[in-house]
């Protein structure tokens, strides 16, 4: 895919996730030209890769911006009614990213991945180039912030501790677990050894991932296929958990609320032990792309082979089975992912690097009266939401699922905040001509709440208009002029403050 007129860009976004988007949607509108590096073989992000289930803001209000009007808007659009622009099918929303692309007039080029601090050049305080594509400012869009690690910019993997922020919810929380019993034994794969650590201490563990499934009852399905590797001993303590809940079916495991348009159906985590793979995804923050595609893998074998081992395992009865053969995979869906015909070619990264900014959002920040903040970019409101980290056994027959803060299988609530433009960029005295709208400046606790999509998009909107302001002015991002910054959000649309927001600090 490739677009423009030849001449340099002004921008590199590195990132054709719905925040890449957005920002090259921005930058448009202000007279500029953007190359976006793609590290995937796909545009759009998770959004277009399996998330269609939009995790929207509990005020429906701070979703707004072009990320409602010109994505999520666009969807129901080709629908023909709203009801669907939150929960869609991956064709559409992936028609979408490439349309608005399109009309940023950006060059896209994909499989183009970061590597190292060699693909990065970097001159005192600024970025050059990238892979050797100059600029004259960066935006790290990425899940991974590859860019941003590359240019020396400070960041963050895993759980802080309770004490570097004074968050109760922070750090290794034992007492929180999940606990379920009835598991003889209660070892082996996915489960993992109890950490020796201390109630409240940081470690570099991140929350599970999962892929994002999309299935279908429809006659022309695919039949869930047999991966290599499969070995039906994987899912001995996913056996015990459906027999002891009384589970029937693949039917009672896909949320029926998740149903999309055109008889489609959405998966998640779904049971205690689930699509979720708790411990897998550790070394990807960090992790070289060649571990990386190792831990896609792994996920790839976890997910195909437990569709493959409810539908087929001679453990289960027959009526589960045939409930499981009722369901396969869309023959319209990801049709060139590289892990086979209707199954997601994105992994859900829930969470990575988090960058160590101007500022750094923090649980403190999500609730009164520290939620309002002097220069907004954006508000949001949604629980504190982190799947189980680690699995690790407990007595004789417990298996114990560490992560959660609110203790329970529901997300601890969170205020409506705003985020400020300050969580965007470096601390002053950092590199003067980057902004990072998905691995933003926050805490593990912080990050819980806003690493939504639609949030994400409209950060990315706002990194846009950063990238244009510093551009115009010659200034480094630091010393952007927020007001300047507000009216050119607001012009199309961003909600930078609602009413129900009372206290400023």
């Amino acid at each position: 895919m490739e677009h423009g007129t030849g001449a340099g860009p002004d921008v590199v976004v590195y990132g054709a996730t719905l925040a890449g988007i957005m920002a090259a949607t921005r930058l448009r509108l202000r007279g500029l030209r953007t190359l976006i590096l793609e590290p995937t073989g796909h545009v759009g992000g998770i959004v277009a890769g399996g998330l269609v289930k939009t995790d929207t803001p509990n005020t429906p209000e701070a979703l707004a911006g072009l990320t409602q009007s010109r994505f999520f808007a666009a969807i129901g659009a080709e629908y023909g009614t709203p009801a669907w622009q939150y929960r869609f099918e991956p064709k559409v929303a992936a028609r979408v990213a490439a349309r608005l692309l399109d009309e940023a007039g950006a060059e896209v080029r994909l499989n183009t991945r970061v590597h190292g601090p060699a693909d990065v050049e970097v001159r005192g305080r600024r970025i050059v180039s990238v892979l050797g594509n100059r600029a004259r400012f960066f935006i790290d869009a990425s899940y991974e912030g590859d860019l941003m690690a590359a240019a020396g910019v400070p960041y963050a993997v895993g759980r802080e501790s309770r004490a570097t922020y004074d968050e109760p919810y922070a750090g290794y929380l034992p007492s929180r677990a999940l606990r379920r019993d009835g598991f003889l034994p209660n070892t082996g794969y996915p489960v993992r050894a109890k950490p020796d650590l201390p109630e409240g201490e940081g470690d570099d563990k991140t929350q599970a991932y999962n892929f994002r499934g999309v299935l279908s009852k429809g006659p022309d399905r695919l039949p869930f296929p047999r991966p290599d590797g499969y070995d039906p001993a994987l899912y001995r303590h996913l056996g015990r958990l459906l027999e002891r809940r009384g589970i029937g079916g693949l039917s009672q495991i896909v949320t029926h609320t998740a149903l999309l348009p055109n008889g489609k159906y959405q998966t998640n985590q779904a049971l205690f032990i689930g699509f979720d793979l708790p411990g897998a995804s550790w070394d990807y923050p960090d992790g070289t792309w060649r571990r990386r595609e190792e831990v896609i893998a792994e996920h790839v074998r976890w997910h195909q082979g437990m569709l493959y081992w409810l539908a087929n395992d001679p453990s289960l009865p027959e009526s589960f089975r045939a409930d499981a053969r009722g369901f396969g995979l869309p023959p319209d869906e990801f049709t060139d992912s590289p892990h086979g015909p209707g199954f997601p070619h994105a992994l859900y990264i829930r969470e990575g690097r988090r960058m160590i900014g101007q500022r750094v959002l923090t649980q403190h920040d999500l609730l009164r009266p520290g939620n309002t903040k002097t220069t907004p970019v954006c508000c949001w409101q949604y629980g504190i939401d982190c799947h189980i980290v680690q699995l690790y056994p407990e007595g004789e027959d417990v298996i114990a699922g560490e992560g959660a803060p609110s203790g329970t299988e529901f997300n601890a609530p969170a205020d409506l905040y705003q985020i400020p433009a300050e969580c965007l960029f470096p601390a002053r005295g950092g590199v003067e001509n980057i902004c990072v709208p998905v691995c933003f400046s926050a805490s593990h606790v912080g990050y819980l709440s806003a690493r939504m999509e639609p949030c994400f998009g409209m950060l990315g909107e706002a990194a846009g208009e950063l990238a244009a302001q510093s551009i115009r002015t010659g200034a480094a991002v630091q010393d952007h002029r927020y007001a300047d910054l507000a009216a050119a959000l607001e012009e199309h649309g961003s909600v930078l403050a609602l009413p129900q927001l009372t206290v400023t600090t």
